[in-house]
């Protein structure tokens, strides 16, 4: 059994270690020689993400794991009725970047849905409000985070939208999405434990950030 001291010792590597391959990939994928090959590693950099969340876990595993295996299946399935009908969020298309895919969509994105709505509500459950507040809270947080995601996206050609433009119901519906996968969390009493899920989700946000500001200085390059 670990003692405090050694948790806090492997808390600290890893939270250094999330800095540092976060880091060097948003300076591998701002350069155009390293761009290609850094963006056909990011589906397996959310399987090692995930990994790390899952080793640093403490949360309730008997309540966690039945709304980890619901919010992968409808994450993934939305995205297949999406892709498929263009109904949901808008016409769309992914590249051959992510991974393998089932009925045009690559599994890795149940995946990457599981681990943006863990964080997210990981960070709401920090606040002392109501669990409607929390669940309305870890929605804005994934709207927010999906406006930072679509424009790297569409630059490292991951997925691409009808016409070149993101759809506001595309936004709409991951606030709709979010919303219901969040209630998941109070429904099922589950509260989130993680010391990496901060580090994590900071890492996200300002990994996006920083490859928006580097789509911008390369389409003002390539002018």
């Amino acid at each position: 059994m670990r003692t405090g001291e050694e948790e806090n010792r492997r808390t600290g590597e890893y939270r250094k270690f999330i800095l540092i391959f976060f880091s060097v990939g948003v300076v591998g994928l701002s350069l155009p020689w390293t761009r290609t090959v850094l963006t056909y590693m990011i589906p397996y950099s959310f399987l090692l993400y995930s990994f790390l969340l899952y080793v640093a876990d403490r949360s309730s595993k008997p309540r966690l794991l039945p709304v980890a295996v619901i919010i992968f299946l409808a994450g993934f399935f939305v995205e297949v009725a999406g892709v498929n009908t263009g109904n949901l969020f808008g016409v769309y298309a992914y590249g051959r970047s992510m991974g393998p895919r089932l009925w045009g969509v690559p599994i890795v994105m149940g995946l990457t849905w599981l681990m943006m709505m863990y964080l997210t509500m990981s960070a709401a459950q920090s606040f002392s409000m109501h669990p409607v507040y929390r669940t309305v809270l870890t929605a804005v947080l994934m709207v927010m985070y999906d406006f930072l995601l679509e424009p790297v996206a569409m630059w490292l050609n991951m997925w691409n939208w009808k016409g070149g433009d993101v759809p506001m119901m595309n936004y709409i519906m991951w606030l709709v999405t979010s919303l219901v996968l969040a209630a998941l969390f109070p429904l099922f009493r589950v509260r989130i434990r993680n010391r990496l899920a901060g580090i994590m989700l900071a890492a996200q946000f300002g990994f996006f950030l920083l490859l928006n500001l580097a789509a911008f200085i390369d389409k003002l390059l390539m002018k």
